[in-house]
């Protein structure tokens, strides 16, 4: 995949954390939400674990913050590696890691849910 690609779907992502996070602040915690009004309780935060919306927000939350975050941490990593095979297998083990967290993360989304 070029780079120009990758580094635009960075900016994509950035876009819609910053809306999927003024999203989760404005729901929960923020001068409007019930998070200003009184403390919400761990009852009411983990009830939401049974609606399907908030799985969907925690999801989206997951899979773009993290793939901000490895694309990012990739080309940090490419400011250093300079050969072809070096950078192939920085991506590779970058792309490996970032499938097992997403896994680990969404089996937790899903668990919490049934």
């Amino acid at each position: 995949m070029k780079e120009s690609y990758i580094r635009l779907i960075q900016y994509l992502l950035a876009a819609v954390i910053v809306v999927a996070i003024a999203f989760h602040l404005q729901l929960f915690s923020s001068l409007i939400g019930p998070g200003y009004i009184k403390a919400q309780t761990w009852e009411e935060v983990a009830s939401r674990m049974d609606n399907p919306f908030y799985d969907g927000v925690y999801a989206v939350l997951l899979f773009t913050v993290l793939t901000h975050a490895f694309i990012g941490v990739r080309n940090v990593l490419f400011e250093f590696i300079t050969s072809r095979v070096g950078r192939v297998v920085t991506s590779w083990t970058l792309f490996i890691i970032y499938v097992i967290i997403l896994l680990l993360g969404i089996a937790e989304i899903v668990a919490s849910a049934s």
